[in-house]
């Protein structure tokens, strides 16, 4: 049940167009292996891969001021799942939005730390349970266990060891080397880091595995190219939370570029 968390998948086309080319030769180059058409290429919507419907389908719920509700999942994750259900009801320009629904239970009521308890339930079975997996040999759970160590920067020796553990059995699964060279960006081993995410986006380049190498360009002082991965992860389909995250860092950008500029 451990396959990694839901994602929408996109599948390389790739393009020759003189304006596609003219527009990424701005975002420099990262290398003998680098192919920007690879990465950039237009998104064309495919089926979700089943790998990622077998994780455990937990549900969040959000609900405004006027009792419209927006239902997110499933997510790998319960926070991840409570923030999709959030960041939908925002998006909506809607007032007072808050959770409602946390996986199966109803938290409509209950008070900020009894909403925090029963997040906290949720994920420490889902660790354990990832734990025993993982220890069985399951690969899905190990990968799992990996990213949710990585995205939070915890335990990173430990999520290091899990990630290796699943790539051995599966080399190239693009889900797995992402886990893997988030795992190199927490470490700060930004140039390990790009290798394997420029082979992860060249198999699968969704919006969250493109942001991934655009976050990672960015710690790298690759401006131009962390804007561009940016835009590129926009135009393939990134969630609400993504979205927003994402926003952000363009308009961060903006604003430092504002500041480095010379008065005129």
């Amino acid at each position: 049940m451990f396959e990694r968390r839901h994602l929408p998948v996109s599948s390389i086309r790739y393009l020759s167009g003189l304006a596609l080319l003219l527009g990424l030769a701005a975002c420099g180059d990262t290398g003998s292996n680098w192919e920007p058409q690879d990465m950039f290429a237009a998104p064309t919507q495919d089926k979700i891969d089943d790998r990622y419907r077998a994780m455990i389908d937990f549900k969040a719920m959000a609900r405004d001021a006027n009792g419209k509700e927006y239902a997110a999942g499933p997510s790998a994750t319960v926070m991840g799942a409570i923030e999709e259900a959030v960041a939908m009801c925002q998006q909506a320009n809607a007032q007072g939005c808050k959770a409602v629904r946390v996986g199966l239970t109803w938290v409509d009521g209950l008070d900020q730390t009894a909403i925090e308890s029963v997040i906290k339930s949720y994920g420490d079975t889902m660790t354990a349970e990832a734990y025993q997996a993982a220890g069985q040999g399951n690969m899905g759970a190990a990968n799992w266990l990996a990213y949710h160590y990585a995205v939070r920067g915890e335990n990173l020796g430990e999520a290091e060891r899990l990630s290796l553990q699943a790539i051995n059995v599966a080399p190239d699964d693009p889900g797995a080397l992402d886990t893997y060279g988030l795992i190199l960006h927490q470490q700060g081993r930004y140039a390990e880091a790009e290798e394997v995410f420029i082979r992860v986006n060249k198999a699968m380049p969704t919006a969250e595995h493109i942001a991934h190498f655009a976050d990672n360009a960015l710690a790298m002082g690759k401006t131009d190219m962390a804007r561009a991965a940016y835009q590129r992860a926009l135009q393939a389909g990134a969630s609400p939370v993504l979205s927003q995250t994402i926003q952000k860092r363009l308009l961060a950008l903006d604003l430092n570029g504002a500041q480095a500029a010379p008065a005129k």
